[in-house]
């Protein structure tokens, strides 16, 4: 099999030869209206500090930019939270970029894995990890595949996709695994899939992770079309101009080998293929089945409602969930699923393009193989101070530890020339943070989010999860073609949380697709144990509950795959793994 680079260098070739057409000028489709001012002032309750040099974290995400402005450039890449060795804390992994042949600078780059050694030092353990392998990254998904107790990685790219498995804190490349597919071209040779999000979870209920990846567009350099929205220079084009390609199912079999079961699973059903940037999964119409809510890119949403048996429905439409309340497709990137209302209806939010807000659907009603959201961003009032930002990394997550799920926001727009055309939307954003008004709405408190949230990023890929284990959720931010930003939480409150980290006997040992509902101050919480969310990342698997003051949680039960539901009483605040009866 070619490697990436390989792959690309002799598409660069082909592109070489061809002759280029004339730059075809783009136009906005949106109308610019300034986001109006909010009202209400909510204190975030944290705030978050920039810690990325002290912690010693000196990556910096390559992209290959060297004036051809190709899209891939565009894209960033993700970052991973996982305890790859085993030590009890959260390690980083920064999934990275590369150079085209022909521009290179210096040693290929490669993904950068970075060990927590406490006291929020992290060290570069990559050499000798099994990971120092060069390939056009961009994200990567962390579960233990293979049950032996250590986290698997499974790696997207333009190009081949990798699987990698965790021998004891050493990955090794597990040879003749998932690849992410090809494509034809319109000269018959076959290409490699451009891959981006990845999802593991047990599709066809046999207790086992089975895996799915979602693709972007069929690009190539030969057929990279320029396009200007200066009128004097190129631009990153937009991906209305190359075709969608669909999404990979893999199921695992009892020998721990994968089969592309992507024919006939009703993922290749949808006539447009998508493009995809980011998915979650939940159990949206209440089945016991894993279901896939897929943002896509300038074409509809899809929705996969699963059938339990390894294959899928596609009901974004009837779902009301494929196209915005205009109906249009809007440019969906990151995306979390959560309930943010404590109502037991859980939740979508996607992250847009600029001049499109962020996107927010709730489960209006559901029953077996049917679910029918209602549009919430009104409501949630989330809208307006989104409409400039382009957002790619979002994550729903209770930072100030109240019981009520806030959302944050990596944002970074794709054009470093964009503030030429419209000099309100700059190329580096500032992330944001959305504090949850108790359920009756979102209020923006960025501006009191400690500096983490004054430093502009090309923002791309963001993650969650307690890195130093103080209980509280700390976030990485990465930047595409620059540093990333490590981002320690101070909590400005007494404010508890109850830890769960489930574990099950057989091939399901983290038990994806769990549900926990924890009762606490007078309102129940539910999460969902899984893989995937935000963009092109992944944060830790470990579920956090805000108690606010309480001393403890007053009832914690747990579904277990498989439907067993479990309670476990009242839990007193703080750390607890959960083990699934026999």
């Amino acid at each position: 099999m070619r490697s990436a680079a390989t792959f690309i260098g002799s598409l660069l070739l082909l592109a070489a030869c061809g002759d280029k057409e004339a730059p075809k000028k783009l136009t906005s489709d949106f109308v610019y209206r300034p986001a109006a001012a909010d009202e209400e002032r909510l204190d975030p309750g944290v705030a978050y500090k920039d810690v990325t040099a002290e912690a010693g974290v000196d990556f910096r995400h390559v992209n290959g930019a060297f004036g051809k402005k190709y899209l891939p450039e565009t894209m960033g890449s993700g970052v991973v939270m996982l305890d790859h060795d085993g030590d009890g804390d959260l390690d980083l992994l920064f999934l990275q970029g590369g150079e085209w042949p022909g521009h290179e600078t210096g040693p290929a780059p490669t993904m950068r894995l970075y060990r927590n050694d406490g006291g929020w030092r992290f060290r570069d353990v990559t050499e000798g990890s099994g990971l120092a392998v060069p390939c056009y990254g961009m994200g990567a998904s962390a579960a233990d595949f293979d049950a032996d107790g250590d986290p698997d990685l499974y790696v997207t790219c333009l190009g081949r996709n990798l699987l990698f498995r965790n021998d004891g804190g050493r990955f090794v490349e597990v040879a003749g695994g998932p690849d992410g597919g090809t494509w034809q071209g319109k000269d018959g040779k076959e290409q490699w899939s451009w891959s981006t999000a990845a999802i593991w979870l047990d599709a066809d209920r046999d207790e086992d992770l089975d895996l799915v990846v979602f693709s972007y567009v069929r690009w190539t350099p030969q057929i990279d079309v320029d396009a200007t929205i200066t009128g004097d220079e190129k631009s990153y084009t937009r991906p209305q101009l190359y075709a969608g390609d669909h999404p990979r199912l893999y199921l695992q079999e009892a020998d721990g080998s994968f089969r592309d079961a992507t024919a006939g699973s009703g993922l290749d059903a949808p006539k447009d293929p998508g493009k995809s940037m980011g998915v979650a999964t939940d159990d949206f119409d209440g089945d016991g089945n894993a279901d896939l809510f897929v943002a896509n890119d300038t074409v509809q949403n899809f929705l996969f409602l699963g059938r339990g048996d390894g294959t899928f429905v596609e009901r974004a439409v009837p779902a009301a969930v494929a196209y915005d309340d205009q109906g249009r497709a809007r440019a969906g990137m990151g995306i979390d699923a959560v309930d943010w209302a404590n109502d037991g209806r859980t939740a979508v939010f996607i992250g847009n393009f600029s001049e499109e807000p962020v996107s927010l659907y709730r489960v209006h009603r559901s029953a077996p193989g049917d679910v029918v959201f209602q549009d919430d961003a009104q409501l949630a009032r989330i809208g307006p101070a989104t409409l400039l930002p382009l957002t790619f990394g979002l994550v729903a997550a209770d930072v100030d530890l109240d019981g009520w799920c806030d959302v944050v926001l990596g944002n970074g727009h794709i054009e470093p020339s964009v503030s030429r055309i419209k000099k309100e939307i700059l190329y580096e954003q500032t992330p944001q943070l959305f504090r949850n008004a108790k359920g009756r709405r979102f209020v923006e408190a960025t501006i009191d989010a400690g500096d983490a949230f004054r430093r502009r990023l090309v923002g791309r890929g963001l993650a969650a999860g307690d890195l130093d284990g103080d209980g509280d959720l700390d976030l990485v931010f990465t930047s595409n073609g620059g540093r990333p930003m490590v981002a320690r939480a101070d909590l400005a409150t007494r404010h508890r949380a109850l830890r769960l980290t489930l574990r099950q006997e057989g091939k399901n040992r983290d038990a994806l697709g769990a549900v926990v509902r924890v009762v606490a101050g007078g309102v129940t919480q539910r999460r969902v144990v899984r893989t995937g969310g935000s963009y092109l990342s992944q944060g830790e698997l470990t579920l956090t509950f805000g108690l606010g003051e309480a001393a403890g949680a007053d009832r914690v039960v747990v579904v277990w795959p498989g439907g067993l539901e479990q309670d476990f009483g009242a839990l007193e605040a703080g750390a607890h793994v959960l083990r699934r009866k026999p």
